[in-house]
């Protein structure tokens, strides 16, 4: 996926951006270079389309959507920061071509509410030049009011650029895994990311299934989303029908018995699901529910609510999750330690 960001107006002159309590053109650069970098992190091509010197607002402007329809661009996207005549103008918003209501746009919206700033929501851009002539899907972000006292006390202390761009890639990401684009494209990072943020946002939310572990699952089970089941039937963890309601794919399983060896399981009937996001909702939930005498018990108990990778992996193993003997050694070893999952954690206390 190719995306072209664009560090609104110019640094200075002709096409500059306002001047309230903090620069704007400045602050289009931290965040939009720091969503810049997270992106390419995730496995994304990212084109810069930021234009610093113009002789007039009519050149600046022809120049950002030169640049951007000079790229093969999936999504562009130009960072701002609003202003008002009053300075009482709070919040985040951003612009689209006819008001779409694009899912990665109302996800940012919704992540940088979780931040403090008012959601004024997903707006009709048609009027914005660069939103009216960009060949590619297109969002202005108005980060927040750089001429209100109280937008701009919350922006510093939630620790500014980096927090608003990871809000950004965050949502961004998220609903291009709840979509099922990330399912047609195998690239590791962009895989860990996308699966990640899924993760995150519901362990923060239920508090059941620490995200270190989640992705760690994710990753050896689906062969980083490009194994049989994941790409038939967007399944990364392999859970067995046991009764679920929903659709069903059928493929053999292998299974390791309790003398090391194997044994082929024909016809094993798995869980199918419309994105990657469902499957980890429903895996979550499946940890969190599981019993085996009528609800009596839950069969993994000692998990939910866990914040320590170690023992979460280990419980995997005691409780029966997997057969495989050596399940909970590779999720610790190969995949949350190798790859720094617990940035996904947070604070777990």
């Amino acid at each position: 996926m190719v995306i072209g960001i664009n560090c609104g107006h110019t640094i200075e002159g002709a096409g500059c951006g306002a001047r309230g309590l903090i620069g704007e053109s400045v602050h289009t650069r931290l965040v939009g270079y720091a969503l810049a970098a997270r992106l390419r992190k995730a496995g994304m091509e990212v084109v810069d389309c930021t234009i610093d010197k113009a002789k007039t607002q009519k050149e600046y402007l022809a120049g950002v959507t030169t640049l951007a329809n000079s790229e093969n661009l999936d999504w562009f996207i130009s960072i701002h920061f609003n202003a008002s005549p009053s300075h009482a103008g709070r919040g985040v918003e951003i612009y689209t071509y006819e008001g779409r209501q694009y899912p990665q746009a109302l996800c940012i919206c919704r992540r940088m509410e979780a931040l403090g700033f008012p959601d004024r929501g997903v707006k009709a851009g048609t009027g914005l030049y660069v939103i009216r002539n960009t060949r590619a899907k297109a969002m202005l972000i108005e980060v927040c009011f750089c001429d209100n006292q109280a937008d701009v006390d919350l922006y510093e202390r939630i620790g500014g650029a980096d927090t608003v761009a990871q809000a950004i890639s965050g949502g961004f990401l998220e609903q291009l895994a709840a979509c099922g684009t990330l399912s047609k494209r195998q690239g590791r990072e962009e895989f860990i990311e996308s699966v990640g943020e899924i993760a995150r946002r519901d362990w923060e939310r239920r508090r059941i299934m620490l995200p270190s572990v989640v992705v760690a699952q994710a990753m050896k089970e689906s062969a980083c989303g490009t194994s049989e089941l994941a790409r038939n039937a967007n399944a990364l963890f392999g859970i067995k029908e046991n009764g679920w309601p929903g659709r069903i794919y059928v493929k053999d399983a292998v299974e390791q018995r309790p003398d090391g060896s194997y044994i082929t399981v024909p016809g094993t009937r798995w869980r199918a699901y419309d994105s990657f996001e469902e499957s980890v909702i429903d895996h979550n939930d499946y940890i969190a529910t599981r019993s085996l005498d009528g609800g009596k018990t839950l069969r993994y108990a000692p998990i939910i609510g866990c914040g320590e990778y170690v023992l979460v992996c280990q419980y995997l193993q005691s409780c029966g999750y997997a057969t495989s003997h050596g399940y909970a050694d590779s999720l610790v070893r190969d995949y949350i330690e190798a790859h720094g999952l617990t940035r996904f954690d947070g604070k777990c206390g």
